[in-house]
Order: C-alpha cells, then structure tokens, then sequence
C-alpha cells in the first residue's frame, strides 16, 4: 500500500517545517532551565525606568533640581541594589542548606530515647482534673 497524495504533501510540509524550525530563531527566553516569575519582571521593568530617569535627569540643565533629582533616583538605586543582593545572598544560603542536608542524609544518628516514660499512666494515684489542671488526691 503506498501512501496518498495528501499523506505524501503532509510528509513534505512537516519536513519542511522542521528545516524552517532549524534556520529560524525562536523567540523566547534564552535560558530554557530557568523560570521567570512576575518578580523578576517586575524588578526588570523597574531597572528600565531607573535607567530611562537617569537619562532625563542628564539632559536637564545644571541645578539644585538636577542635584535633587539625582540624591533621589541614586538613593532608590541603592534601596533597589541592596535589596537585589540580599535576594541572592538568600538563595545562597538555601542552596548551601540543601546541599549540606543532602550530604549530611543518613549520616546523622538520633540517641534512642525512652519514650515509654512520663505521662499520667506512669503515675500513682488518683487525678482530680478540676480547676484546669491535674493534682493528686
């Protein structure tokens, strides 16, 4: 049985749709591993405007409004720099925790403890529960 003439167009266009895919460049992020949250959106879209102040406050005339301007957009850039970093160095340390909890697992040995003391079967007596709490008759 050989295939139809469709069959055979469909075989070409796939195949011609997989040489196209190789040539053209695919739009997208380029890094395929990583996620992007609407933080990491967000954190860039507010390093853009950062920049885009920057070049109004450049184009403006020398002055104590220049002079401003900049202490505040240079003050925010700290804030947002610092807060950055304080994001990396916590994904640092969750990374050097789970790899310690890796390495440590099945090495470390609990003491056996005597779980079968304490409890108020292991009392004598009676127990009065009135009053919140128990005491002894």
């Amino acid at each position: 049985m050989g295939l139809s003439s469709i069959a055979k167009k469909k075989l070409k266009q796939r195949a011609k749709d997989r040489a196209e895919d190789k040539i053209t460049e695919k739009k997208g992020s380029i890094a395929k591993k990583t996620t992007i949250s609407a933080t990491d959106i967000k954190e860039a879209s507010t390093a853009n405007a950062m920049d885009t102040m920057q070049r109004r406050i450049d184009d403006m005339p020398d002055g104590t409004r220049k002079k401003m301007m900049q202490d505040m957009l240079d003050n925010q850039r700290t804030k947002f720099e610092s807060k950055q970093a304080s994001d990396v160095d916590k994904m640092e340390r969750k990374q050097q925790q789970s790899a310690r909890d890796k390495k440590m697992k099945g090495n470390v040995t609990l003491p056996s403890l005597p779980f079968n003391k304490g409890g108020m079967a292991s009392r004598k007596g009676n127990y009065d529960m009135r009053r919140g709490g128990m005491f002894m008759k």
